[in-house]
């Protein structure tokens, strides 16, 4: 029996890509570095900002990281929830699952930013819980993020995680839940590719949100 249910948000429930990319190359631009592609943008989103720009930067400088950030952040919290549009059929999914089962959201996403979007689509009080990351200081990983919203949705009273299903699109939705003993469908509607789900272990794959239902109700029935 399904117990439960974890979602990632970016790429998952939201496609941010559009305002993500904007907002490196405005960071990029005013650092003085050449604009990328949405193909380039695309793999940076998932994991924490901070590492993406290390990565992109070339740097493990942290004041050079925070910089980038602080400029990201800029633009971001002034176009953020214009920008962003949910995935098709997320607004119909969620509080028709959410009749059935408990719902939490794990991101990386600075909580910050997560809470007020789904309040714009109209979905955050349908979650239990809704945990990401600090605005400020060192992020935790993906695992220490589940196991937030875990806590907060009283998803896990005991240990017991039987049940329960993260939905994600990058490798660190799928190792993150892992590391509670929660298997993961992955979403390839998504910002990770079809090859890295499976590689992290993605125990099913969905194309779009509008074939979760039936995956969900076949897993019923195992």
């Amino acid at each position: 029996m399904i117990r439960g249910l974890l979602f990632d948000l970016d790429g998952v429930l939201i496609d941010s890509l559009p305002s993500i990319h904007a907002c490196i190359n405005y960071a990029l631009s005013r650092l003085g570095r050449a604009a990328i592609g949405t193909a380039e943008a695309r793999p940076l989103i998932g994991p924490p900002l901070a590492h993406s720009a290390r990565a992109l930067l070339e740097t493990e400088d942290p004041q050079q990281v925070a910089r980038f950030l602080e400029l990201f952040r800029e633009r971001y919290s002034a176009r953020f929830l214009e920008e962003t549009r949910p995935m098709a059929g997320m607004r119909e999914l969620i509080p028709a699952l959410a009749d059935r089962w408990p719902l939490a959201v794990a991101t990386n996403k600075p909580t910050a930013f997560a809470r007020p979007l789904l309040e714009r689509l109209g979905v955050l009080e349908r979650f239990q819980a809704v945990c990401g990351q600090p605005l400020e200081g060192r992020p935790s990983d993906k695992a220490a993020v589940i196991a937030r919203a875990l806590a907060e949705a009283g998803l896990a009273a005991g240990g017991d995680v039987r049940g329960l299903w993260m939905i994600g699109d990058r490798s660190t939705d799928v190792l993150g839940a892992a590391a509670h003993g929660i298997p993961t469908i992955g979403a390839l509607h998504g910002m990770g590719s079809r090859a890295e789900l499976q590689e992290a272990g993605a125990r099913w794959l969905i194309q779009d949100l509008n074939a979760l239902p039936e995956l969900l109700a076949r897993l019923e029935l195992e």
